[in-house]
C-alpha cells in the first residue's frame, strides 16, 4: 500500500510515524493522521469537506499562519482521497 506524505483527510504532514492514525489492528495508517483517524475509523465521521476546510484554516491561523497562506493550504483539500 502506498504510504502518503500528508493526511488524506486534512493534509497534515505525516513525516513522523507518531503523527499517523491507527487501523483497526492498531497498525499505523498509511493515509491518515492521528487527529482524523483512530482504530480504523474517522474521528469526525460526519464532517463535510467544507467543514474540514474551515476547521483546518482556523487551526492554521491559530498556529500563526497568515490568513492568505491558510486559505491556500486548504484550497485543494477536496482532492484528497477521503473527499473524492
Amino acid at each position: 500500500m502506498k504510504e502518503y506524505k500528508k493526511c488524506q483527510s486534512c493534509a497534515m504532514p505525516l513525516k513522523k510515524t507518531e503523527a499517523r492514525g491507527t487501523e483497526k489492528n492498531l497498525s499505523k495508517s498509511a493515509m491518515y493522521c492521528k487527529h482524523c483517524y483512530q482504530e480504523g475509523e474517522f474521528t469526525q465521521k460526519d464532517m463535510s469537506v467544507e467543514e474540514m476546510k474551515q476547521f483546518v484554516k482556523a487551526t492554521c491561523i491559530e498556529m500563526g499562519l497568515p490568513k492568505f497562506l491558510a486559505g491556500m493550504y486548504v484550497k485543494n483539500l477536496h482532492k484528497l482521497e477521503r473527499w473524492k
